[in-house]
């Protein structure tokens, strides 16, 4: 697990290590790439969908260079100012700047002029993440033409989960043995239905949410609720179309009222819609039925003669 510096106004502060993903997440031939690219202190752009795991890459390109023992900064170029910037080069390890594409055009004059023209040019090594199309930032006059060509000396594209399919049971795979650890649990199976909804759903936030899809399996337990939480909690969006995202506890609420609200149904079904009898099916007073009928929002089941059960 690699040792992050955060930059808190002018000074590097020392903050807890992240827990880190599994390595069997990143493919072999990235892999490769990422040992290949640590032999050098070459500045590296990471492009690719938020999610997608640019930082965790930086963060093992760190752990693989000469620069290992030095420290692995992490700066996010939208909250970044002078002092900062300087700060984090001072620290004489990896910066890591994370969506490049916010960092103003003061400071991609204050990085040439420190990092790439500096006395001190080869003291730190630069790796860049960006979630957009820097040649666009170029094209509208909010990059500079020369930065950009210097950030992306070596340029690693990572795909987003949605066109990984053969990989997405692997990386479950591997997240299932990684909670299961840290939970203390047993390893719980995919059955075809999870499977089939972890290949069938579209990640709009890439690892991210298949991280916490596993967790939230692994944490339940019971292979129905945690279905139905993950498919509680994938439409969830808000109102301009990014994926919002949904706790634990609320993604099980939701799951678990689904579940009952089907529970119910098909035992008033199967007694004719009689309440006292549905009670007793479900081995719960018939209070206890009426408030759940009330509490899931059901509708009163009629008879023949259309009145209310």
């Amino acid at each position: 697990m690699t040792e992050s510096v955060a930059i808190a106004g002018n000074t590097p502060v020392a903050v807890a290590k992240r827990q880190a993903r599994p390595a069997g997440l990143i493919d072999a031939h990235m892999q490769r790439a990422i040992a290949c690219i640590a032999e050098s202190d070459c500045p590296v752009l990471i492009v690719g969908e938020r999610g997608v795991g640019k930082r965790s890459i930086a963060a093992q390109i760190h752990a693989r260079s000469h620069q290992s023992r030095r420290p692995f900064v992490e700066l996010h170029s939208a909250d970044a100012d002078e002092h900062a910037i300087l700060s984090a080069f001072s620290a004489k390890g990896t910066i890591y700047l994370a969506e490049i594409g916010d960092l103003s055009l003061a400071l991609q004059d204050l990085i040439v002029g420190t990092y790439f023209h500096g006395e001190d040019a080869h003291g730190s090594r630069l790796i860049c993440g960006t979630s957009n199309e820097l040649s666009e930032e170029v094209k509208a006059w909010r990059m500079r033409e020369d930065f950009y060509y210097m950030v992306s000396v070596v340029m690693l594209r990572i795909s987003p989960l949605r066109i990984r399919k053969s990989e997405i049971l692997l990386i479950a795979d591997e997240l299932l043995n990684h909670y299961s650890k840290q939970f203390d649990r047993p390893k719980p199976v995919l059955g075809e239905e999870i499977a089939g909804f972890l290949l069938e759903h579209t990640w709009p936030d890439n690892l991210n949410e298949l991280d916490t899809a596993i967790k939230t399996f692994v944490a339940i337990g019971d292979p129905s609720i945690s279905l139905a939480a993950l498919k509680a909690a994938a439409p969830n969006m808000n109102w301009n179309g990014h994926r919002k995202p949904q706790s634990l506890k609320e993604a099980t609420r939701a799951a678990s009222t689904q579940i009952e609200r089907k529970l119910i149904s098909e035992v008033l079904v199967a007694t004719g819609g009689n309440r006292k009898r549905a009670a007793d099916e479900l081995g719960i007073s018939y209070k206890a039925l009426l408030y759940k009928l009330k509490q899931i929002g059901a509708e009163p089941m009629q008879n023949r003669s259309g009145a209310a059960l």
